[in-house]
Parts: structure tokens; C-alpha cells; sequence
């Protein structure tokens, strides 16, 4: 946890955490879409970044709801914190995802956006993420990190803390271990051309060589969206 920590404060520093909201937004807008949001209802973001998916979420839950953001990275926690456009049902704290500081039964959506594959034991967080969430809760995940996509192979080469490289079969398989039903998997694209700014700045790096990569990585290949609901008549797992 140590060593997540530091490295994603050190990425908050220097200012990844906008970046990273403006490249993952054309993904989780869908996901936000596919959660059935409404008023009322707790929403948890794990792994929430500068808490934009959080912000948005609240949005969507006012009048009753609520949504919340963890981080392991206290720097990142603060810069959620601190953010202008926080409406006032949006809460944070600094957690493992692992070890969240909520009582069972707290939420009705989990999201959960590129972060599961940095946790020792991807399984050991999503038992407990069903944990928190009530019955016929559902949790969303979405990783680009997965064997299917050859772009991200070496990603593990180049980040300094151990990562989790596994199938598409395998999380579903995770989600199955933890107790969700209803598992389901499929992939995200995003359509949208290239924008001037990204094509001028473009250097080869992570996986990809040219602006033809990075295009059939987001029209071909996708981001993995993982999803599944915790039912009413769910025995938690040991």
C-alpha cells in the first residue's frame, strides 16, 4: 500500500491526475450512462483519482444521494478535495481498497476505474467491495491493462510497483470468486478522431509506436468493462 501510495501521489505532483481524468472520461461517461444512476442512491469510486468520476456520479444522485471517492494516494484524496467543482454530496477519504472504512451494506453502484490491477490480490478487494455494496448493488470496472490488449504488455516494465496482467475470462472469474452474479463483460471504444493537440504532441511510448496504434487500440481493441450485482439472495463469501 506503501508503494502504491507514494507513486501515485508522486504522479498527483505532477499533475497526472488531470490527464488521466481528460484520457479516461470518453470511457467512464459510458459506464456512468450503463449505471442507472438516479436520486438517492450511494455511489462509491475506488481508486478515484482527482475525483471527476465522483463528481459526476454526485450529479446524477442529488437530492438524497450521495458519492464518494477513496484513494490510497493522500495527495490525489486532496486535490479531489480541493476541487472547485465539487458539488455538495460529494465526499472523499484516504482507504485501501482492500480495507475500506464503510459499514456493509453502505452503497447500491461501485465503480472502479484502472486501478485493480495495481492490489497484491485483486480478489482480496473485490470481496471486499461486495462487502459495502447492498443487495442488488452493482459494481463496474473498467482496465485497459489485460492480456487481450497487446498495447499494454509492457506497462509492467515501466511502473514501479507489481501489476496484475490477466484474461478478460479471469476478472470475470474474480468477480464470480467474490459473489457477484450476473457477471458480464465487454469492451469500450472510443470513436472520437484524435484532437490536433494529442497528434502534435505524440511520441512514441507505452506500448505505442504510432498514432495508428493508439487509434486501433480505441476503435479495435477497446478498455475492458467488467460489471455484476450483488443479489438479494447472496451468501458473502468467505
Amino acid at each position: 500500500m506503501q508503494q502504491a501510495a507514494e507513486l501515485f501521489d508522486s504522479w498527483a505532483n505532477a499533475g497526472k491526475g488531470e490527464s488521466m481524468a481528460k484520457g479516461h472520461w470518453p470511457m467512464v461517461s459510458q459506464i456512468i450512462e450503463r449505471m442507472e444512476l438516479h436520486s438517492g442512491l450511494h455511489c462509491l469510486d475506488v481508486g478515484c483519482g482527482n475525483g471527476y468520476a465522483v463528481r459526476a456520479m454526485a450529479q446524477r444522485v442529488a437530492h438524497g444521494g450521495k458519492a464518494v471517492g477513496v484513494d490510497v494516494a493522500p495527495q490525489m484524496v486532496e486535490q479531489a478535495r480541493i476541487h472547485p467543482e465539487n458539488p455538495a454530496n460529494a465526499e472523499y477519504a484516504v482507504s485501501a481498497a482492500e480495507t475500506l472504512p464503510f459499514e456493509a451494506e453502505s452503497f447500491e453502484r461501485l465503480l472502479s476505474v484502472e486501478a485493480v490491477y495495481y492490489m497484491p490480490d485483486p480478489l482480496v478487494a473485490i470481496k471486499e467491495w461486495h462487502r459495502v455494496l447492498k443487495p442488488a448493488g452493482s459494481v463496474w470496472v473498467m482496465v485497459d491493462y489485460f492480456k487481450e490488449n497487446p498495447y499494454c504488455h509492457t506497462w509492467g516494465d515501466l511502473i514501479e510497483i507489481p501489476m496484475q496482467l490477466y484474461t478478460e475470462r479471469k476478472y470475470r472469474e474474480l468477480l464470480e470468486l467474490a459473489g457477484f452474479t450476473a457477471v458480464y463483460s465487454k469492451r469500450l471504444f472510443n470513436t472520437a478522431p484524435l484532437d490536433a493537440e494529442y497528434k502534435a504532441n505524440f511520441k512514441p511510448g507505452w506500448g505505442y509506436n504510432s498514432l495508428d496504434d493508439v487509434t486501433d487500440f480505441r476503435t479495435r481493441i477497446g478498455s475492458l468493462l467488467l460489471s455484476g450485482k450483488k443479489s438479494s439472495l447472496d451468501i458473502p463469501p468467505d
